[in-house]
């Protein structure tokens, strides 16, 4: 790749710490927060999993923001160990309006009451890579263990060990059209339409007062997804590395137990070995998804997934030219999908590509040793962010930067730049 594009990406990033930069104090918690918001146009409170990365990124060229960063996340951290997917640091009595909808009933919005995919300890991990500071996950192991618990006691039903959602956001993927017929959407999906519909579900959620066990057993959105699982299986997996490193070994092999445990679940309730992609499986009844998209082709981070699972994935999929691997890679719908929108016109995760699931593919790629693909997925990232800027998603035939502007996970190309 070209050192004139990690350049560009570099000045990029060093602008968005600038904008996108929140600091204060909180005055019911007193609690001293710094983060960056995903993008200061379009939304200003801090969200988990682009705070993840937005830490990720900051280790390149800020490392305490980068630890600041992690601090703050844990800071929302509840006594039972539960992280809300968005925190309302130094927000009103209001909060946010949508937000709302998907928070508990409280005289102050703190928080969402939705969980988003767990990536906090594979960030931890890289952060302390990236640092050269092998002590540094030392002091977010406790809440980590806190926060995995929670997940095991409230998302982890059945003894599968997978996780359930209980809304589409809880993805990070909100308009997928993984969640089209779920959400009980036929033929195209309209923009209003699809919106009526999770407010609806988020209205009916309210009623109910996000009580987690009660949700996953009224079966509205009742879905075992697959990017959300392969990034719990990496969680896990993860933490049981953490553990080991620090001479903790049977919190290690608890962890490495629970991960083997959900890997087995990803091959025999996701994994359709005639399509060579894993598929969400939704209900009581588990009935698979259809739509083949980049969730699908997650699994691939896991380190532990069956060489033939690797390989079918890589090969039939990410880096087919007519589906996944466009020009500028990986869309995020394969482009032989009737629901693929590579502008994504009115709603998300339909087609363009994006970044942080261009990152996790990249780990994916190196982990199982696709160093040649995984280098080209870096090289076309890099020149895509750096022609189009830190947006928040990519024509994956232009390049072309769409959706908000100074969008902060966009600068993991700075990571996969080396």
């Amino acid at each position: 790749m070209r050192q004139s594009d990690v350049d560009i990406i570099r000045t990029q990033v060093e602008v968005v710490r600038r904008t996108n930069l929140r600091t204060g104090v909180d005055r019911p918690s007193g609690f001293r927060y710094t983060y960056l918001c995903p993008s200061p146009s379009e939304y200003r409170w801090q969200r988990f999993w682009d705070s993840c990365f937005h830490a990720v990124v900051m280790a390149r060229v800020d490392p305490e923001l980068a630890v600041a960063e992690l601090r703050t996340l844990i800071g929302a951290q509840e006594p039972d160990g539960f992280i809300g997917h968005i925190s309302f640091w130094g927000g009103s009595f209001f909060g946010d309006m949508w937000g709302r909808l998907q928070s508990t009933y409280a005289w102050r919005q703190q928080h969402t009451a939705l969980i988003q995919p767990p990536v906090l300890a594979q960030a931890v991990e890289r952060v302390a890579e990236l640092l050269g500071d092998a002590w540094l996950p030392t002091e977010f192991v406790e809440p980590l263990d806190r926060y995995h618990q929670w997940l095991a006691e409230h998302r982890v039903p059945d003894d599968d060990g997978l996780l359930v959602i209980i809304s589409p956001y809880e993805s990070g993927m909100d308009q997928s059209p993984t969640y089209d017929e779920i959400m009980g959407v036929r033929g195209k999906a309209g923009r209003w339409g699809l919106s009526i519909r999770d407010r609806w579900l988020d209205l009916r959620n309210t009623i109910d007062n996000y009580n987690s066990d009660k949700l996953v057993r009224a079966n509205r959105f009742r879905v075992k997804d697959a990017l959300v699982n392969a990034l719990y299986a990496d969680s896990l997996a993860t933490m049981a590395r953490l553990h080991r490193r620090h001479g903790q070994s049977r919190m290690a092999d608890g962890y490495a137990s629970r991960a083997s445990t959900v890997v087995a679940s990803l091959m025999v309730k996701l994994w359709d070995r005639s399509r060579g992609a894993f598929f969400s499986v939704y209900g009581a009844a588990e009935r698979r998804t259809e739509p083949l998209t980049v969730g699908a082709l997650m699994p691939l981070v896991v380190q532990e997934l069956p060489e033939e699972a690797a390989q079918m994935l890589v090969e039939r999929h990410i880096s087919n030219r007519e589906e996944f691997f466009l020009p500028y890679p990986v869309a995020s719908v394969a482009a032989t999908e009737k629901s693929f929108d590579p502008r994504s016109k009115g709603l998300i995760w339909r087609g363009p590509s994006w970044v942080n699931t261009n990152w996790l593919l990249w780990r994916g790629l190196g982990r199982h040793g696709f160093h040649d693909l995984a280098a080209q997925l870096a090289e076309r990232t890099v020149a895509m962010v750096a022609q189009s800027g830190l947006r928040e998603f990519y024509h994956p035939y232009t390049g072309q930067g769409l959706g908000a502007r100074n969008f902060g996970w966009s600068g993991l190309a700075l990571d996969m730049a080396g």
